[in-house]
């Protein structure tokens, strides 16, 4: 029986948002948000991908594991 190590496939993780969207978010040393990509439910259509201080701006350090989806742009 081969005894040797195999590296554990990493899986996408990420946060469901309140719209039943996912967030996977990529950070920094310093913890800020530098990408950041929204899945639909199903995780397999990409909704929108921002990096940056875009991702940082709508995606950065919030408290709690699940956050509401950013505002679209126009509803108020």
């Amino acid at each position: 029986m081969d005894e040797r190590r195999v590296r554990p496939r990493h899986l996408r993780q990420g946060r469901r948002l309140s719209d039943g969207t996912v967030v996977v978010t990529s950070q920094d040393d310093d913890g800020r948000v530098t990408h950041a990509i929204r899945y639909d439910e199903s995780m397999e259509h990409v909704l929108e991908e921002l990096e940056g201080e875009a991702a940082e701006a709508a995606y950065g350090r919030r408290g709690g594991d699940e956050i509401d989806s950013p505002a679209e742009p126009g509803a108020d």
